[in-house]
């Protein structure tokens, strides 16, 4: 029985990305505990990554998740990141969004009155500013990924490298104190690295799940790091590196 629970459970999850353990028990009509405990054994072989009211999927093409999937991921958490964030922008700035849920919600926290000039290569965020009057909004050509809603690839990193940022907004899958910020997918970095280079400081978001865990492609060492916006205060190995290379700490 449990292990029909748990393959049903691998299903929904690889479809959907994400969801919480009420979501999930009332799929299965069970009850929350049985769920509870059927995520501890998935997670303890690997096959699943628990997170707090719920659990991810990580098989193999969890890189692909959408836009909808990675925002249903921490949405409290990555809501409170956004708007901290947004209070760094300021009139008449020039800023990189990169293609991250949490840059999306950012967008949803900008004032709409402001002028400012937005770059960004996802498209989901830049239906989100399309109604801000006085936001002057470019997007990178290159190659169209549909699971990311958004432009990638060596085209689009050239179009960045002709322009110049006050602040580039950034996200990631992990972000390590030792071995710095990495991501899953091979396909953002080449847009990621230009947006880094062509901005006068980085802002990185993460909410307090991705703390001192690593993912397969390195992105920045953390000494690229200007500042850091998060929601929880950081772990002490992560707080130590950020006082060691000089990293400013947003918390709520």
């Amino acid at each position: 029985m449990q292990e029909d629970r748990k393959g049903e459970i691998i299903k929904l999850l690889s479809t959907r990305g994400y969801m919480t353990v009420e979501e999930l028990a009332e799929q299965l009509y069970v009850s929350g505990p049985t769920v509870r405990r059927c995520l501890q054994v998935l997670a303890d072989e690997g096959r699943i990554k628990r997170i707090h009211g719920g659990a991810s999927y990580i098989g193999r093409d969890s890189y692909e998740w959408t836009l909808d999937m990675r925002s249903r991921v921490n949405p409290r958490e990555k809501r409170v990141i956004g708007k901290l964030a947004a209070e760094l922008v300021g009139e008449g700035n020039h800023i990189f969004l990169d293609a991250g849920s949490t840059c999306h919600f950012l967008a949803k926290e900008l004032d709409p009155s402001m002028k400012m000039t937005v770059l960004t290569n996802s498209i989901p965020t830049i239906m989100e500013l399309s109604g801000h009057k006085n936001c002057q909004i470019e997007s990178p050509c290159g190659q169209y990924y549909p699971s990311h809603t958004s432009f990638f690839g060596e085209e689009s990193a050239q179009f960045i490298r002709k322009r110049h940022a006050d602040y580039y907004f950034a996200t990631s899958t992990a972000v390590d104190s030792r071995t710095g910020v990495s991501v899953r997918s091979l396909v953002e970095v080449s847009v990621k690295q230009a947006m880094r280079d062509c901005s006068d400081c980085m802002v990185l978001l993460m909410d307090h799940t991705k703390m001192e865990t690593t993912d397969y492609y390195h992105l920045f060492d953390f000494s690229q790091v200007d500042i850091l916006v998060t929601d929880a205060p950081l772990p002490d190995s992560m707080r130590e590196a950020c006082e060691r290379y000089d990293v400013e700490v947003i918390l709520p």
